[in-house]
């Protein structure tokens, strides 16, 4: 009994010390997600002092960290030093991203992307009067502080085109009812919510005379690929999860994005 009570103790010693020169870093490791600092509901709706608030973002990337017994800890970042993310906050992974939004100072960056996450139309969302604009009627296009217009960089450039930036997506419908902008590029779902915060009779449609295209959500990292691997693989397995996460959280499909959107103030 004294002999195999003094074997287990010399066997627990040995596991302990093995614990310690070879951690599980899988377990151990928290990971810390970038995400832009913004309400940008329903798709994602994070700040500096709460990153708990609900969104398909959330909702999602939870899911799969939870799943796969990672901890992980939301980081809500300024959205105008989005390219600096990976090189200057330490961060394991950065959602949403898109190559397209790439920085030259990322270049040398090897930045392991997923599958898409979620498609949507990036698009210029114009009160339903203003449909016979075309392009070069715009003059003035509002966004969020950070956000990139990349279907308007060649009149950006040629100085055609005045950017008028808001911290919030509901100052942005204001600017657009009040006329003090000609369109946004900010998205269908998140405008739809939106109008629905602001009591007026208001009827907003994406512009068909102007050039749109579908983009998509990525979760990208620099760090590990071999988990945005799993991600995809999470991603694959798991459609009828991001569909009701979808409808859940009324996620607009690009298609849907030409219909009109609209709310009619209560009486």
């Amino acid at each position: 009994m004294k002999y195999s009570l003094s074997r287990k103790y010399i066997t627990l010693t040995v596991l302990l010390l093995l614990s310690f020169k070879y951690p599980n870093t899988t377990t151990a490791q928290e990971f810390i997600i970038g995400v832009e600092d913004v309400s940008y509901y329903p798709l994602y709706n994070f700040s500096a002092n709460n990153t708990t608030k609900p969104s398909f973002t959330r909702e999602l990337l939870a899911t799969f960290f939870e799943q796969h017994n990672y901890r992980y800890r939301f980081v809500a970042l300024p959205l105008n030093r989005f390219d600096k993310w990976y090189l200057e906050d330490n961060i394991d992974f950065k959602f949403p991203d898109n190559i397209k939004w790439r920085e030259q100072t990322l270049n040398k960056l090897d930045i392991t992307f997923s599958l898409p996450v979620i498609k949507l139309m990036s698009g210029s969302y114009m009160l339903a009067s203003k449909q016979h604009y075309r392009r070069e009627d715009i003059k003035t296009l509002g966004t969020i502080i950070g956000f990139t217009p990349t279907l308007w960089f060649d009149k950006l450039e040629g100085g055609q085109l005045a950017i008028i930036e808001e911290s919030s997506p509901v100052s942005i419908i204001k600017h657009l009812t009040h006329e003090n902008i000609d369109a946004t590029n900010i998205d269908a779902s998140v405008i739809r919510h939106n109008l629905s915060l602001l009591s007026k009779d208001i009827k907003i449609q994406v512009n068909k005379n102007i050039p749109h295209e579908i983009f998509a959500f990525h979760l990208s990292s620099v760090k590990h690929p071999q988990i945005i691997e799993e991600f995809n693989h999470f991603l694959s397995s798991n459609k009828a999860l991001v569909n009701k996460l979808k409808i859940k959280y009324h996620i607009e499909k690009p298609l849907n994005s030409f219909d009109i959107i609209k709310h009619k103030s209560q009486p």
